[in-house]
């Protein structure tokens, strides 16, 4: 790619010392900047650059997709109930007894050697909110409408956040991109949760009474792609 440098009219059209330097810095800069848009027509190939040159890749597992080790794959496990405060019927998840609000990290992904320059980073997986709570215990109280939040973080940096599941159960996708510096990168997938209202049903009836789920992820996976030019 050819770069012009710009110069005043002069009279009798004298050259300037400074032109030449000022030639010579411009084809400097265009030089270090190059990327493959500007290089000669198949000067990169498969046989003539290394892996990773173009682009690296990163997945919580390659070979099983799911994050997280065996009993627990692909699950939030920063609030998991003991078995014996867990109705049988729903998960071992989030419930309002240890769980006092905020962002939690339900999965942590490092991006060891990153080069620097566009990065893509994907979070699919299923979520299970109990929506029926939403109308509170005795209907005695306004509606607390139940959101599972969700947000991407990069190196401590929000890249993408958005209001997450509200429905009884389903899939979800999120996804975001941006630019970052090089270095080693730590990426971390986090939740938040509705606090609980004045008097949502945190209990079950009956005997024996046992703490209720409120909200849990699971299916969860996660993929980055950094792309060099």
């Amino acid at each position: 790619m050819k770069y012009w440098t710009e110069h005043q009219a002069r009279t009798q059209q004298l050259a300037q010392a400074e032109q030449l330097s000022s030639e010579l810095r411009t084809s400097q800069s265009a030089i270090t900047a190059l990327d493959r848009t500007q290089a000669p027509e198949n000067a990169y190939s498969a046989a003539n650059i290394s892996d990773n040159t173009a682009r690296q890749v990163w997945a919580t597992n390659f070979d099983n997709p799911l994050w997280g080790t065996l009993g627990t794959l692909g699950e939030q496990t920063n609030f998991r109930s003991a078995a014996a405060d867990t109705i049988g019927y729903q998960f071992r998840a989030l419930q309002y007894q240890g769980y006092a609000g905020g962002w939690h990290a339900a999965h942590t992904m490092p991006l060891n050697g990153f080069r620097g320059g566009h990065l893509f980073i994907e979070w699919s997986g299923l979520a299970a909110v109990f929506l029926a709570f939403s109308q509170t215990a005795n209907n005695d109280h306004p509606p607390n409408p139940k959101y599972l939040n969700l947000r991407i973080r990069v190196g401590g940096v929000t890249m993408v956040e958005n209001i997450g599941c509200a429905r009884t159960m389903g899939n979800f996708r999120t996804f975001g991109s941006g630019l970052y510096p090089s270095g080693d990168l730590v990426v971390s997938f986090e939740f938040r949760f509705t606090l609980a209202g004045q008097d949502d049903a945190v209990v079950s009836q009956g005997v024996p009474v046992k703490n209720l789920m409120q909200a849990h992820l699971f299916g969860c996976k996660a993929l980055a792609i950094a792309r060099y030019r």
